[in-house]
């Protein structure tokens, strides 16, 4: 028997995960890892966490929620040396692409070179960092591409110097003659954004990376617990310059795109990257404040770049604020508001609690008095003639009001010590009620605990009848099997003693085909009992000792009905070919559920393969007779 075997697919695309550089370029891990044998973490930057300052930030309402900018952490073998992190630079992106610092969902389809890629967002972040590479995220719904750079159109200020020991993406080659002037400066990367155009013709905005650091400036200067006003307004001025100077940029580009490039050169897009590697901390003064010094970051004026050599020297515009006010003279004006504001807040302290105390105080001597009688003044005594007579003088409209106060005040006084036993009833009363509540609340809780307990058990006596019905219910069905399987193994021996001695002719292959027709017919056949090969009648002359799955084939099928045309009269045999298309038409088989019955797979696949074999076989044989 032969099998055809079916379409093989077509491999998909190759998976590059993990953060480990170099799995399609082995030269890829010089140019990105700054140590060898070092290794990748990727992580998203939290500028609070940088400055080392635990208080949480208070975002602006207006501030941007922008996705979390990407930093990679390099890690030598053994920690020999301290870490080092930095940021992962942006791809490319075409214009109208939404979301300047989110690159899609990771994994994704990625073309590197022209193949197709599944990348994860660490594999892509290696190519960013690495600058053989180009990155580049074209408009929806194409997929973002990778290729590698052609060495003839990087400038030398693009490539790494052999002698550095610490390489980054497009780092130049040689400082600036003017470098070690300016060798103070606090800032350590600085990169020129501008508008440029590809080779394609397209405008490609390119991200500026000094945004990261900047931020990381400006949130490390707003966290600091001792802050100088004035940096809030340096990262203003940075930030307003910055992008004034990005638009003038901006718009010069999109007035000269209409004009033909005369160079290719022109038409590959030229990055500026001054990355600094200096560190040096800004000097300051004994006082905290910042030491005067060429610390400003200086503007560019003119089309040169400041990474081309030139013979007459570049000019250099300071956007630095003239100083109108000492740091010292600073702090002490801040000293003096604080001292100023924490003078007041206690002064209204002391305010507020002298009117409190007054007003108690008020209040005591008000209830005091009208607790105590007025006392009765003593008659007038003085008379000219001796004679005595008692004249009051006539009260006045405050004791009045006031007696009246008091009258009023005894009278209540007098109503609730009447009504003291009624309150006194009621307290009794609720107290009763509150206690008769309690304990219905705590019979009804125990109720409820107890009923769950009974429903616990119910369910716990329920559960194991189940078990019980199930194991029993197994035990009974091994017992059927194993009964069933003792039953069948006695039949085949039956069966095998009987055919399996003398010489096998025509005659008893025919008395045997016949004889497991009609139990073959008979049987219903289920899980419970299955359905095997030799207890199919098949039409074959093959002895049952050597008979096997194989030999089940068109011609043996045809073999057997030849042979049994020869031996059966017409009518017989017209009935007999009958009965056997009938016996093995596919139909016939599934009406039955015959096939279901086997529980082996590729038993019932074959099954059903020489069963099919034998009604194909039987087709034609059968339509001779009838025609």
């Amino acid at each position: 028997m032969s099998f055809v075997p079916g379409s093989s697919r077509q491999p998909g695309p190759r998976q590059l995960q993990g953060s480990r550089p170099g799995l399609l370029d082995p030269t890829q891990p010089s140019r990105v890892l700054r140590y060898p044998n070092s290794t990748l973490s990727f992580a998203a930057f939290d500028p609070l966490a940088a400055s080392g300052n635990a208080q949480p930030r208070k975002y602006a309402p207006d501030a941007d929620p922008a996705r979390p900018k990407r930093i990679v952490i390099e890690t030598t073998p053994g920690n020999r040396v301290p870490s080092k992190w930095r940021f992962v630079p942006r791809a490319r992106r075409a214009p109208g692409t939404p979301g300047l610092g989110d690159e899609g969902v990771w994994p994704r389809l990625v073309m590197i070179n022209g193949e197709p890629f599944i990348l994860s967002e660490d594999q892509w972040d290696i190519y960013k960092l690495d600058p053989a590479y180009d990155c580049f995220i074209p408009a929806a719904p194409h997929h973002p591409i990778i290729t590698r750079k052609d060495p003839s159109l990087e400038g030398p200020s693009h490539r790494v110097s052999s002698t550095n020991d610490y390489p980054k993406k497009r780092r130049l080659s040689s400082p600036a003659p003017d470098a070690e002037e300016h060798r103070h400066l606090n800032k350590k990367f600085r990169t020129v954004v501008s508008l440029v155009t590809d080779d394609e013709g397209t405008d490609v905005e390119e991200a500026s990376e000094s945004g990261d650091e900047d931020e990381v400036e400006e949130i490390v200067i707003e966290e600091s617990p001792r802050r100088d006003p004035r940096n809030s307004n340096r990262a203003k001025q940075r930030r307003k310059a910055r992008e004034e100077q990005t638009r003038e940029r901006r718009e010069k580009v999109k007035a000269k795109s209409g004009s033909t490039f005369k160079s290719n050169r022109s038409r590959t897009p030229e990055i500026v990257d001054l990355t600094m590697d200096d560190i040096t901390p800004e000097p300051t003064t004994a006082n905290g404040a910042p030491a005067a010094g060429p610390t400003k970051r200086k503007v560019f004026h003119g089309s040169e770049s400041p990474e081309e050599t030139s013979p007459r020297g570049h000019s250099y515009q300071s956007n630095k604020r003239a100083r109108t006010l000492s740091p010292g003279a600073a702090r002490a004006d801040l000293d003096r508001k604080r001292a100023e504001r924490e003078r007041r807040r206690m002064a209204q302290l002391h305010e507020r609690m002298n009117g409190l105390k007054e007003q108690r105080e008020q209040q005591f001597w008000k209830e005091l008095f009208a607790q105590t009688p007025l006392p009765t003044p003593p008659p007038s005594q003085h008379n000219g003639d001796g004679q005595h007579t008692a004249e009051q003088a006539p009260p006045s409209e405050e004791d009045a009001e006031r007696q009246a106060a008091i009258e009023e005040s005894r009278r209540k006084l007098a109503e609730l010590e009447k009504d003291r036993p009624l309150w006194e009833q009621e307290a009794q009363k609720r107290a009763m009620r509150e206690r008769m509540e309690e304990e219905a609340r705590r019979l009804r809780k125990e109720e409820e605990r107890l009923r769950a307990a009974e429903v616990a058990a119910e369910e716990q006596r329920q559960r194991q009848r189940a078990e019980a019905a199930a194991a029993e219910e197994q035990r009974r069905s091994q017992a059927e099997q194993t009964r069933v399987q003792q039953e069948r193994e006695q039949r085949r021996r039956k069966e095998r003693a009987r055919w399996s001695y003398g010489p096998w002719t025509i005659g008893r292959a025919m008395e045997r085909y016949k004889m497991l027709s009609e139990e073959f017919d008979a049987t219903k056949f289920t899980a419970d009992n299955p359905l095997d090969f030799e207890r199919v009648p098949w039409p074959v002359l093959h002895a049952p000792v050597t008979l096997r799955l194989e030999d089940i084939e068109w011609s043996a099928v045809e073999a057997f009905f030849e042979a049994a045309k020869k031996h059966m009269r017409a009518q017989d045999y017209k009935t007999f070919v009958e009965k056997s298309h009938k016996r093995f038409h596919p139909d016939r088989w599934r009406a039955r559920g015959i096939l279901k019955s086997v529980a082996d797979e590729d038993l019932r696949n074959c099954l059903e393969v020489a069963a099919n074999t034998v009604a194909q076989a039987l087709t034609p044989i059968w339509r001779a007779m009838k025609g």
